[in-house]
């Protein structure tokens, strides 16, 4: 898969295994109802409609096959969106050099970005990057990071999701009014089962789909992925073109 820091491949397991974020909900029946929307939330449907989770599976696709370039440009798609995984993938992208040339300092801001909803594994990893900076490093980084919040920090990419969240409601049909039970929905080429799922997790506002985002990544750290402290490594020589326009 590629020789990322440890953190960074525990993020692509993550993200390739479901759709991803970080903080917890507030009590148990918080984490019940998020549980009850994360079927609809993995359906080809779903994702299609959500340009977080979309571009993000490109970016996974694209560095499974060793498109290095064209995963680093996904991720920066994704991360417009408030996609935390994505904007950490870009830092450590960044920090080892890996489909971009390496920048610490960016590498830091972009996972400094990437741990600002609290999310405590992508936080161990900025302090580990922290730690590494030089005065030189640390002076651009503080430069940095403010310019990134302007395109990718958390109110412009909510506006972006409520956006697209209004207009993937639009677009469904379906006989569905009043029904409980399994249906069809469709959504231009494309169909679900079981539409009641997903039209739970279609319905969600913004502020709630990122919690559940922040719920499933929690979900996912507590009951996959079991690592020590990351660590940084050397970055891989790879050698790819961007993705075509």
């Amino acid at each position: 898969m590629g020789r990322l820091a440890v953190m960074g491949m525990v993020i692509l397991v993550l993200a390739w295994a479901g759709h991803a974020s970080a903080q917890q909900a507030d009590d148990a029946t918080d984490i019940k109802r998020s549980t009850e929307l994360l079927g609809g939330m993995e359906s080809p449907l779903f994702v299609d409609a959500h340009s977080d989770l979309r571009y993000r599976n490109k970016g996974m696709e694209s560095y499974r096959e060793g498109r290095r370039r064209d995963a680093f440009h996904y991720f920066r798609l994704a991360s417009r969106y408030a996609d935390k995984t994505s904007q950490a993938l870009v830092g450590i992208m960044y920090w080892t050099g890996d489909g971009v040339a390496k920048d610490r300092a960016l590498g830091y801001a972009w996972m400094d970005l990437a741990a600002s909803r609290g999310y405590p594994e992508l936080q161990r990893q900025r302090q580990l990057y922290m730690d590494q900076l030089s005065d030189a490093e640390r002076a651009k980084a503080a430069q940095l990071r403010p310019t990134l919040d302007a395109d990718y920090g958390d109110v412009a990419g909510a506006k972006r999701l409520t956006l697209e969240i209004g207009s993937s409601r639009a677009q469904v049909t379906g006989s569905h009014v009043g029904w409980v039970g399994t249906v069809t929905a469709s959504y231009g080429d494309n169909t679900v089962q079981d539409f009641s799922k997903y039209d739970k997790a279609l319905h969600m506002n913004t502020a709630e789909y990122l919690q559940v985002k922040d719920v499933q990544w929690g979900l996912q750290m507590n009951s996959r992925v079991n690592v020590g402290d990351p660590e940084p490594v050397e970055p891989p020589r790879a050698n790819s073109t961007r993705p075509a326009a």
